[in-house]
């Protein structure tokens, strides 16, 4: 890589487009002071990026476009070209052409290759090459013993910089801006973090309650299952009850009828004599009586009939159930399953259901014939009819009484054989109290065809038997109306829990969902205290709101995502400072080494240099720490390094820098910045006047000096030494006009031998 053209345009002296090429090893610029020579060279530190308009010898960035007498430009620019075929700047060009551009408003634009980039672009690229704005390779005017008078702590950077490892601490100083952006941003979030987590731990708790009142929903639901249905039971209690009472007062008048029909016959037995149409009369009373009752015991016994016939018929459902249960266990296994596997066992089960339905005597042919139809391979089902066959596979298990929660319902009614058994038990007494009646009649009748004296007195005494008897059937249908009347209130009663539960269920579940409850007939409940149940998960549910908050979930799971981001985000800054640190690290190690090398081989080469420029004597550099920071009086916690120099001069004795003289402090820094380019030579360098307080002797030194570095780097040397004027290849003059332009004029080496000599 090496420089080929600069070209300037309205920055600062130079109004025109002004072309230098540097076409060999060493190029000289000269002219009188004021002629703008320096100028080249800061137009040199503009355009590779140099921010401070002071050292750019400005107060802004209008100072450094053209303003002269015949008028002042808008704009001022600087474009360098570097041939970049060995690839030395990271770029994938031959050529590089780098430009800036300061406009009177104080902006700038910079390009390279014509594509508008960032200063920070620039800056990156050219460090690469060990490039700079400023630096050991751009040596203005003045500055050449700037590096005597620096602290060691610059002095340190300016080597560093020398040494090509500027492009490392770059990125060393863009890691550590970088580490402490992700501890402000780790700081930010853990900030956030907190201020999360007490919201989370309160919507937590108040989750929990809605996840428990749900709970508890889904359990009043189920109980609410076990409960419901026995409403319709309780309501078909009352109605039969209620038919029972008024049977049982229609009993209860009719037998009070006939007690008072008794005692009226009671009176006439004891005024009964031998007449015989008196007597005859009183024993075709006696027959009609017993024809009514006759009748009486036949509807009792053929009431007693039907109630074994039903209680037959229940007991014979009940085992028909049990042998369906004990069928579908065995051949669909469907016992306690619910929906969601209903389509596993149509597909497992297939041909079992289509010929159990087939020879099933229960249902119909119309419904054979529809659900056979829908009987094909499974495997031939369209995928979404294998999806969607739920209600079919519900509408089978239905029919075989197996609902959704996988219960079996019942087609049977056990309280009703209860109840009609012990109806039986009062219709059996009934007839046996018929039949007493009955017999005393037929008594009654043999008295009456005895014609004995005291017929009269024994047909009193039958009479009298008889409505003791029926007295006391009476006083036992009383007792039996007493209890169906309670029965009936305490039935009245649990319907009213029953309703007032209902609607304390339709605000919590809405009307469809109590249809289902009404709906879902279990048996085999082995649930006891339903009622308690239902009462105290109501209360507790009361306690923790009957409808889920929304608003709180919705809060909840929002905060949480967020939470669980700020968590993986804060893992993801962990991790990237943890590679920071790293990164820092293995940096700062590598500019450690390259940097302590460096010293080394920088010491070798500046002892050489010194001793040539002062025919003998010693110069070194060395690192020293620097205390920045302190725990007390005495103790220092933290050092920093920095790079100290000393020399020793031919017969003379210093004790430190400040003792050379103007001249001496010259060649010291010439010694040092040229053992600093020869180290890792950078492909140009620029020296104004570095030379111009050196006498001949020294001049002619500075001179051999100068080809040696040549061997290694472009010269653009600005200089009114003759001496330095003879190594150049190429010499430029700069002139300047009365309108206050500078302007280039260009001599040929013999020429520039001939003004040299």
């Amino acid at each position: 890589m090496y420089l080929k053209t600069l070209e300037i345009n309205g920055f600062k002296s130079f109004a025109k487009k002004t072309k230098l090429d540097f076409k060999t090893k060493i190029s000289s610029i000269v002219g009188p002071n004021g002629s703008g020579k320096s100028n080249v060279a800061e137009s040199f530190r503009f355009v590779l990026g140099e921010q401070s308009i002071k050292n750019l010898r400005g107060k802004k960035g209008e100072d450094l476009i053209f303003s002269g007498k015949n008028g002042r430009l808008s704009r001022g620019a600087v474009k360098v070209v570097f041939d970049n075929s060995d690839k030395t700047l990271n770029l994938d060009y031959d050529e590089v052409v780098i430009e800036r551009i300061v406009y009177r408003d104080g902006s700038n634009e910079y390009l390279i290759n014509g594509t508008k980039v960032r200063a920070k672009d620039v800056v990156e690229i050219l460090s690469s090459a060990n490039i700079g704005s400023s630096g050991h390779h751009i040596i203005s005017q003045g500055e050449a013993d700037k590096i005597l008078s620096i602290p060691p702590k610059e002095r340190k950077m300016v080597i560093e910089e020398a040494l090509g490892l500027k492009s490392y601490v770059i990125k060393k100083d863009e890691a550590e801006r970088k580490l402490l952006k992700t501890e402000e941003n780790l700081d930010e979030v853990g900030v956030r973090e907190k201020i999360n987590a007490p919201r989370i731990r309160f919507l937590e708790k108040e989750v929990a309650k809605i996840e428990k009142a749900k709970n508890m929903k889904d359990e009043l639901s189920r109980l609410y299952s076990l409960f419901f249905p026995n409403k319709i039971k309780i309501e078909n209690k009352i109605s039969e009850f209620r038919k029972e009472y008024e049977s049982r007062i229609s009993e209860q008048k009719d037998l009070e009828k006939k007690i008072s029909n008794k005692r009226v016959e009671l009176k006439e037995s004891r005024n009964l004599n031998k007449d015989d149409t008196q007597r005859n009369l009183g024993i075709d009373k006696i027959n009609n009586e017993r024809n009514e009752l006759e009748n009486e015991k036949h509807l009792l016994q053929k009431e007693l009939f039907k109630n074994e016939l039903l209680i037959e018929g229940e007991l014979r459902k009940k085992n028909n159930f049990e042998a369906q249960r004990e069928r579908v266990e065995e051949n669909l296994r469907v016992y306690n399953i619910k929906l969601d596997a209903i389509s596993s066992i149509l597909h497992n089960n297939w041909q079992k259901w289509a010929k159990e339905i087939s020879n099933s005597e229960n249902i119909s042919e119309e419904k054979k014939n529809e659900w056979q139809n829908k009987f094909v391979s499974y495997e031939e089902l369209p995928e979404e009819l294998k999806n969607n066959n739920k209600e079919f596979a519900s509408e089978i298990l239905s029919f075989f009484g197996i609902n959704e929660s996988g219960s079996i319902g019942q087609n049977f009614d056990l309280e009703l054989v209860e109840n009609k058994k012990e109806e039986n038990k009062n219709i059996t007494r009934k007839i046996s109290d018929l039949n007493d009646i009955l017999e005393s009649l037929s008594k009654k009748i043999r008295i009456l065809n005895s014609n004995t004296e005291d017929a009269s007195e024994v047909l009193s005494q039958e009479i009298e038997i008889e409505i003791l008897k029926m007295e006391k059937m009476l006083s036992i249908i009383s007792s039996e109306v007493f209890k169906i009347n309670s029965n009936i209130s305490r039935n009245e009663y649990n319907l009213e829990n029953y309703k007032r539960e209902e609607s304390f269920a339709i605000n919590i579940f809405g009307h469809e969902k109590i249809k289902h409850f009404f709906n879902n007939f279990l048996i085999n409940q082995e649930e006891i205290n339903v009622s308690e149940k239902i009462t105290r998960t109501r209360i507790l549910l009361e306690d923790f709101g009957m409808i889920d908050n929304e608003n709180v979930l919705k809060e909840f799971n929002e905060l949480k995502e967020r939470q669980s981001f700020i968590k993986n985000e804060i893992i993801d800054l962990n991790k990237n400072k943890e590679k920071l640190n790293q990164l820092i690290s293995e940096v700062a190690s590598k500019i450690e080494i390259k940097f302590r090398s460096g010293v080394e081989k920088i010491n070798k080469e500046f002892s050489e240099f010194f001793s040539t420029l002062f025919s003998g004597g010693k110069a070194e550099i060395f690192l020293i720490e620097i205390p920045i920071k302190k725990i007390d009086k005495d103790s220092i916690q933290e050092y920093e390094i920095g790079l100290d120099m000393k020399v020793s001069l031919p017969n003379k004795k210093i004790s430190s820098l400040n003792m050379l003289s103007g001249g001496e402090r010259s060649l010291t820094s010439i010694a040092l910045l040229f053992a600093m380019s020869s180290i890792t030579p950078p492909p140009f360098i620029i020296l104004d006047e570095t030379d111009a307080a050196l006498d001949e002797a020294n001049s002619k030194r500075y001179g051999d000096m100068v080809e040696k570095l040549a061997k290694h780097s472009q010269l653009i040397l600005i200089t009114h030494n003759r001496e330095t004027m003879s190594r150049a290849g190429i010499l430029y003059g700069v002139t300047m006009g009365l309108e206050g332009t500078s302007k280039l004029l260009s001599v040929s080496f013999e020429e520039a031998e001939k003004v040299a000599k």
